[in-house]
């Protein structure tokens, strides 16, 4: 397992730390905020992956592949009462061919040598200049639904944060109010979906309920941009 916080974020949101890995990351995670955000930044940018990668049927030659070439792993003639350790070893070898197949398929979809699914996706970690992120945006460019994910994001007492799109060489368009809850559902126009390459993200702070103007009236608080998975 690595020591960098980052790697270790993504090792464990990919599931290829063991066991006792997984349990150090979560101990750390209770008292390292920033562990916390990258986890979260790996979730968001890794999950919709998922969905994107078929699923793989073996081949009926492959077992026999595995065995000739672990010759010393499998006896001729295993009597009936080591059937079950056989089984236990081979358990653990499918387990781990599972998973660095899983793992390779992210890799190929993040090299961007998978195939885009039609609805294309984009993802922003909106921070105050390399601060702790304050949200993690994700869009989907087919419906325009944004979810946001807070994570540190702070709202001075009797104001609002308000969440703004703005596009290339555009006024800002606002997409709502960033609520105090972990997760906010928001929705960008179909007019604006076409100008999402580019684009930034922008957090305000306003009066209470949003800006009475329909246009940024308070500080920029956070900022990001956002980029296409």
């Amino acid at each position: 397992m690595s020591d960098d916080p980052d790697l270790r974020a993504a090792e464990y949101v990919l599931g290829t730390l063991d066991a006792a890995q997984r349990a150090a990351f979560e101990r750390d995670r209770a008292s390292d905020p920033k562990l916390a955000a990258a986890q979260a930044f790996w979730e968001a940018r890794l999950g919709p992956l998922a969905g994107a990668v078929p699923p793989v049927v073996p081949s009926a030659g492959l077992w026999a592949a595995i065995r000739d070439a672990l010759p010393e792993r499998w006896p001729a003639a295993a009597p009936a009462t080591d059937l079950v350790p056989a089984l236990r070893r081979w358990r653990r070898i499918a387990l781990a061919a599972g998973a660095l197949a899983a793992g390779l398929a992210l890799v190929i979809a993040l090299d961007g040598l998978h195939p885009d699914p039609p609805e294309a996706r984009y993802l922003a970690v909106i921070d105050r200049g390399g601060d702790l992120p304050a949200l993690v945006v994700g869009l989907d460019a087919r419906t325009g639904i944004v979810q946001v994910r807070a994570l540190a994001a702070e709202a001075p007492r009797e104001r609002s944060l308000e969440l703004w799109f703005v596009a290339q060489g555009a006024s800002p368009r606002s997409l709502g109010l960033v609520a105090d809850a972990p997760r906010t559902r928001l929705v960008l126009p179909a007019a604006d979906r076409a100008a999402l390459d580019g684009a930034m993200l922008a957090v305000t702070v306003e009066p209470p309920g949003g800006s009475p103007s329909g246009n940024p009236t308070g500080p920029v608080v956070y900022s990001g941009r956002l980029v296409r998975e």
